[in-house]
């Protein structure tokens, strides 16, 4: 009976581990996406990344934002990406790009941090 009972706890355990490794946080699709558009616009190394956070903007939008270390030469530098998708279609609507103070695209929009 107690052998039994351990074997069914270690195979409790295992499913949990599985189920962890292969979850996948929502905003992993936003992320490969903005590391996708940040090398294609800067032609650059992409040396750390962090995901800022999600927002619920007005008529049924989100918004994503994520940080990126670029390297280009000698040059590092931060941008900021923020990624407009409408909630239920996942459908982009607009990407924003914030380097050192300079937007690229509009509205602008202030830091989140």
């Amino acid at each position: 009976m107690r052998s039994i009972l351990v074997l069914m706890m270690t195979f409790m355990v295992l499913i949990g581990s599985a189920a962890q490794v292969s979850a996948e946080p929502q905003y992993a699709k936003w992320g490969r996406l903005a590391m996708k558009e940040t090398m294609h616009k800067y032609h650059a190394e992409i040396v750390d990344y962090k995901h800022v956070g999600r927002k619920v903007e007005d008529a049924g939008l989100m918004s994503e934002t994520f940080r990126l270390l670029l390297s280009k030469g000698a040059r590092k530098f931060e941008v900021t990406v923020r990624i407009w998708f409408e909630q239920h279609s996942e459908k982009v609507v607009r990407i924003q790009f914030m380097e050192d103070g300079k937007v690229d695209g509009l509205p602008t929009f202030s830091p989140m941090i």
